[in-house]
């Protein structure tokens, strides 16, 4: 294993150590997450990392550092585990459309409202690679494309005008007109009334728990959904 693998093990053990120690007691702010201010070096040589600040630790993602420092790392679904290969090559992992449900995508918002409740400050700007309609990363715009990164990766985006009730799924966006340039919204669950949703406002902090009535988004102008389920 080479000296930057090994410094890249040793760096999680002591996340893992840090995140399992201290008192329970330590309040819940303390371990709000907030984007990191810090530079990050690899070898010397700076490099653009995707940071959260959380009881005074950085904390990245795993395949972000694998894809910067070139192991493997891997997913089995079935099992739920994270496998790390250090003599094994990054290789980015292909979102399988067929593996995207309905519940998938809720257990992945589930796990962002663990990471972003109610009034934390999510990472902006929040720059998306996957080519959807909103890319300046800031404000709902931004946590909407977010939450839908995490739950369905590089699958493509679909637009649908004026979406029936029936064709809203969870993890959908859906956007608005309104007194200021639009609200966007991302769908946690639906009803025969309702839509449960997560939004964000100018303040770039998550919003959870907040409801929209069907016979009220039917009625707004520019009413349309986006989606990234397959046809």
């Amino acid at each position: 294993m080479s000296r930057k693998r090994e410094a890249v093990f040793m760096g999680l053990g002591i996340l893992a150590g840090l995140a399992l120690s201290g008192p329970a007691a330590q309040a819940a702010d303390y371990l709000t997450a907030r984007p990191s201010s810090q530079t990050f070096y690899i070898d010397g040589q700076r490099t653009a990392l995707t940071a959260y600040s959380i009881g005074d630790s950085n904390y990245v993602r795993l395949r972000d550092i694998g894809r910067a420092v070139d192991f493997g790392v891997n997913y089995d679904a079935a099992t739920n585990s994270v496998y790390i290969n250090s003599t094994q090559s990054y290789q980015d992992e292909v979102q399988s459309a067929a593996a995207v449900t309905e519940e998938s995508v809720q257990a992945v918002l589930a796990q962002l409202k663990q990471i972003y409740p109610t009034g934390a400050e999510f990472p902006a700007p929040y720059r998306s690679t996957s080519g959807g309609p909103y890319r300046q990363g800031v404000h709902c715009s931004g946590w909407a494309t977010l939450c839908s990164d995490a739950a369905f990766g590089d699958l493509p985006w679909r637009r649908i005008n004026r979406p029936s009730w029936e064709q809203i799924r969870s993890g959908d966006l859906i956007r608005y007109d309104n007194s200021g340039n639009g609200h966007v919204v991302v769908v946690v669950k639906k009803t025969d009334e309702y839509i449960k949703v997560t939004e964000s406002g100018m303040n770039n902090h998550a919003r959870w728990g907040g409801q929209y009535f069907r016979w009220w988004l039917e009625e707004q102008p520019h009413y349309i959904s986006y989606t990234r389920y397959p046809q």
